[in-house]
């Protein structure tokens, strides 16, 4: 379906003639100056004049004589016979009831633009020093430089946890309940949300052709309400292995390391039946405290093997960040 096309109007500044059509008065009828373009404005919503068979050529020029409208299929100025070579297209007027698309972007004058190449430069200028120093921070940042540092501290520990069999409480959607559930309950709850459509939003857009009409188009757009979803939660016991204790034993360079004997207090207890315990997840940890000349500290986790390698009061070498963090993969015997 063809666009419907609406005149624009315009007020005569001479005159003070208000409401004249855009596309049919070109010149004010009271005093006949010539229409500015600059004076172009919507109607309100209602009063709108239908431009009865127009067709659209495209966006009026101004001229740059007298800067009168003229189509754009004008070769010259109908006003004062100027050519249109060289002349803009007249500016839009956007709806101010209607949503807004990002406006044209306007030539600048030459001291606009002498202005906005100075401000640019010191923009630039600052960019590349704040690039220049960020630069130097990081390289200062993560720079690496020798200590020379003494084992203050050797340190382990070893650690064992105990699980027992045991009944656990638990809830999940029924459809996903796991085997081996029991003393299931059922309840009903809200497990999601669906939109529902309710209707329509809708408005009316105008948009300015440029040529001193208007057209009109209705955008509707679905408006929906939030309706929650309900289904079956289910929550139930289920035997499962938890820990029940963590046995810790830790010590220095002076004690070897050794792991927990743990005490199982069900050994009688046949393996998978309520209250049997078992043997759970070991960790292990091996440290070092490293001190330099100039007293500062570090501590560095390290393997058994490594750490088996090292002695209390033995002189090492350490990497130290620009951060002051130690990198420990570095930490060898002082030459």
């Amino acid at each position: 379906m063809a666009d419907q096309f609406f005149e624009m109007l315009w007020n005569c500044e001479p005159c003070g003639t208000h409401e004249l059509l855009a596309k049919s008065q070109r010149h004010c009828p009271m005093c006949g100056a010539a229409q500015d373009p600059k004076q172009r404005y919507f109607p309100e919503p209602g009063q709108e004049v239908e431009a009865k068979g127009h067709r659209f050529v495209g966006v009026d020029w101004a001229c740059t004589y007298c800067e009168s409208p003229n189509s754009a299929a004008a070769a010259f100025c109908c006003n004062c016979g100027g050519p249109k070579e060289g002349a803009k297209n007249v500016a839009r007027v956007i709806d101010k009831a209607a949503p807004t698309a990002p406006a044209a972007a306007t030539p600048a004058t030459p001291g606009k633009h002498a202005g906005l190449s100075w401000v640019m430069a010191i923009v630039g200028v600052m960019l590349v020093a704040c690039a220049f120093l960020a630069i130097q921070f990081v390289i200062q940042l993560f720079s690496l430089h020798g200590e020379r540092v003494q084992i203050v501290e050797k340190s382990w520990s070893r650690s064992v946890a105990v699980e027992h069999f045991t009944a656990v409480k638990s809830t999940d959607w029924c459809d996903a309940t796991p085997a081996g559930a029991y003393q299931v309950r059922r309840t009903q709850a809200q497990r999601s949300t669906r939109q529902i459509q309710t209707g329509e939003v809708c408005v009316n857009t105008r948009n300015d052709m440029g040529d001193g009409t208007f057209t009109k188009h209705r955008e509707c757009t679905p408006s929906y309400r939030q309706e929650p979803v309900f289904d079956a939660q289910c929550s139930y016991l289920i035997n499962r292995w938890q820990v029940l204790r963590t046995d810790d034993l830790a010590g220095g360079a002076q004690l070897a390391p050794a792991w927990p004997s743990p005490v199982l207090s069900s050994t009688l207890v046949p393996n998978n039946s309520l209250g049997a315990q078992r043997l759970g997840l070991r960790r292990e940890g091996y440290r070092v405290t490293l001190r330099s000349l100039k007293g500062k500290s570090w501590q560095c986790a390290l393997s058994e093997q490594a750490w088996s390698g090292l002695a209390e009061n033995q002189s090492m070498a350490l990497q130290v960040r620009g951060t002051g963090g130690a990198d420990c993969d570095s930490l060898s015997p002082a030459p």
